[in-house]
């Protein structure tokens, strides 16, 4: 099979590369039904692939839902109130709530600029790896 795909990626053909799409998802929504698990790893993978191994709107939002025991403190609109839309958006909204889930019991959360301190500087870190969001969430 992989010399077949090889070669249709090496023809370049779009709609040859249309419907490899469109077979991929085909299968991707039945591995969805019979391994879930196995389906978000894949997903993901095609997410990261996409979008350079940041996170997209849709991935940011399944990470925030997961999280315990807040869930989504700061909605979208409200980071994109006190830090801009920054082309980082959604790695932000990511990590402020998962400050906000691990330390509101200790920092107040009424202090957001310290959860904005706080993100950029988990963001920014010199040792980080690049793609750290990313890695740290996904991964």
């Amino acid at each position: 099979m992989r010399k077949y795909l090889d070669r249709i990626v090496e023809l370049g053909k779009k709609e040859d590369m249309n419907c490899l799409g469109d077979m991929l998802i085909d299968l991707l929504y039945m591995l969805k039904e019979t391994d879930y698990n196995k389906f978000k790893k894949y997903k993901n993978k095609i997410v990261g692939m996409a979008y350079n191994y940041t996170l997209d709107e849709e991935l940011a939002y399944e990470i925030v839902e997961d999280m315990k025991p807040r869930g989504e403190y700061w909605d979208k609109e409200t980071v994109i109130s006190v830090v801009g839309n920054v082309p980082n958006i959604n790695e932000i909204y990511v990590v402020m709530n998962s400050l906000a889930n691990d330390y509101g019991d200790i920092i107040s959360l009424d202090n957001v600029d310290t959860y904005v301190k706080m993100t950029n500087a988990w963001i920014n870190d010199p040792d980080a790896k690049p793609n750290k969001v990313w890695h740290y969430f996904v991964d």
